[in-house]
């Protein structure tokens, strides 16, 4: 299953802000409707791409295999709000799991310019 916006930011890192801020949209919309933050360390911070572990935020719905997600939570998260939290250190073959297990990445739609 194709998984573009996943593959890019593997190989290519996230690009950031002098704040720490993504310079681009980090949201992957899937083809049911479930959706999630992706952020990939920046190419300044990491030696080697592709990524091997990614920062996983705010999913829609709780990510399953809950079990196994639940042991990726940023400290500071809440364990009882899944959808409020932050995941950290998540392999990528975990997060390409999770993408495939709700249908693949969404097409994406063109911006239209006003």
């Amino acid at each position: 299953m194709p998984t573009p916006r996943l593959d890019r930011r593997i190989s290519h890192g996230t690009a950031r802000n002098a704040l720490g801020l993504a310079l681009e949209d980090p949201h992957i919309a899937c083809a049911d409707g479930f959706c999630l933050s992706v952020l990939a360390p920046t190419p300044a911070d990491v030696l080697l791409l592709p990524a091997q572990t990614l920062e996983i935020g705010f999913p829609t719905r709780r990510p399953e295999p809950w079990d196994t997600w639940s042991t990726y939570l940023d400290p500071g998260s809440e364990d009882d709000d899944p959808t409020e939290s932050v995941y950290l250190n998540v392999p990528v073959a975990l997060v390409r799991d999770l993408i495939e297990a709700h249908g693949g990445e969404a097409p994406s739609i063109p911006r239209q310019r006003s």
